[in-house]
C-alpha cells in the first residue's frame, strides 16, 4: 500500500509539473503570438499609412495647383469686373453730367433774348446755350454707345443690375428722342425749337433716375464685397 501511495504520489508530482511546464509553455506562446500579431498589424499599419500619405500628397499637389490657377482666374475676373463697375459708374455721371447742362439752359437769364439762328463764334464754348442742339445730340450718340456698351458686357452684370441699367437708359433715350423730333420739326421757330427742349428736359424725372442708379451703386459695392456702412 505504501508503494502504491508513492508511486501515486509521484505521478501527482509530475502531472503537476506537467501542468506547470504546459501552461508556461502555452503563456508563452500566447504572449510571443500577441506580438506577432501586434508587430504584423503594426507594420500593416505603417505601409498602410505610408501609401496613404504619398496619395494624399499626391492629392495635395494637385489641389494647391487648381487653387492656384482659380485664384488667377478669379482675380482676373474680378479685377476686369471692378474695372467694368467702374466704368458703369463713370458712364452713368457723364449722363447726369449732359443732362445737367441742358436741363441748366431753362435757367438762363439770356434765354429768352438770345438769336438760335445766328451761329455762335467759333472760340463758343461748348455749354453756351446757342449750343444746346450739339449738345443733345451729342448726348443721344453718348447714350446709344453706352446702352451698347452695356450689351456688349452684360456678363459681368446680374440680371436685376442689367435690367435696371437698361430701363434707365431707355428712359433717357425716350426724352432724346422727343428732343431730337423737336430739333427736325420745320414748322417751328429756332426760338420755339429751343424752349421746348428745355421744357422737355426739365420735365425729365431725375430723381427717379437717382434713385435708380444709387440702388445700382450698391448692388456693385454688394457684388464686390464692399461694406455699404463703415465700422
Amino acid at each position: 500500500m505504501d508503494i502504491i501511495k508513492i508511486i501515486i504520489d509521484f505521478l501527482s508530482l509530475i502531472g503537476g509539473l506537467v501542468a506547470s511546464v504546459v501552461a508556461v509553455v502555452w503563456a508563452i506562446a500566447k504572449l510571443f503570438g500577441k506580438n506577432l500579431i501586434d508587430e504584423w498589424f503594426a507594420r500593416r499599419s505603417k505601409k498602410f499609412q505610408a501609401q496613404l500619405d504619398a496619395e494624399l500628397a499626391v492629392y495635395k499637389s494637385t489641389l494647391d495647383s487648381r487653387l492656384e490657377m482659380l485664384k488667377i482666374s478669379y482675380g482676373n475676373v474680378f479685377s476686369e469686373r471692378v474695372a467694368i463697375f467702374k466704368e458703369a459708374c463713370a458712364r452713368m455721371r457723364k449722363t447726369i453730367d449732359y443732362y445737367e447742362t441742358v436741363a441748366a439752359y431753362r435757367n438762363y437769364d439770356c434765354k429768352d433774348n438770345v438769336d438760335f439762328e445766328k451761329p455762335c463764334m467759333p472760340d463758343c464754348p461748348q455749354g453756351c446755350i446757342i449750343n444746346y442742339s450739339h449738345v443733345i445730340y451729342e448726348m443721344r450718340d453718348y447714350i446709344v454707345e453706352t446702352e451698347s456698351w452695356f450689351e456688349s458686357n452684360e456678363f459681368f452684370f446680374s440680371l436685376d443690375q442689367y435690367t435696371e441699367l437698361l430701363k434707365v437708359y431707355i428712359e433717357f433715350l425716350k426724352t432724346l428722342n422727343k428732343a431730337v423730333d423737336v430739333l427736325r420739326d420745320l414748322s417751328l421757330s429756332e426760338m420755339e425749337r429751343a424752349h421746348k427742349c428745355f421744357d422737355i428736359f426739365s420735365e425729365f424725372d431725375m430723381d427717379k433716375y437717382e434713385a435708380a442708379r444709387n440702388r445700382l451703386i450698391e448692388t456693385f459695392r454688394y457684388t464686390l464685397h464692399i461694406p455699404l456702412l463703415s465700422k
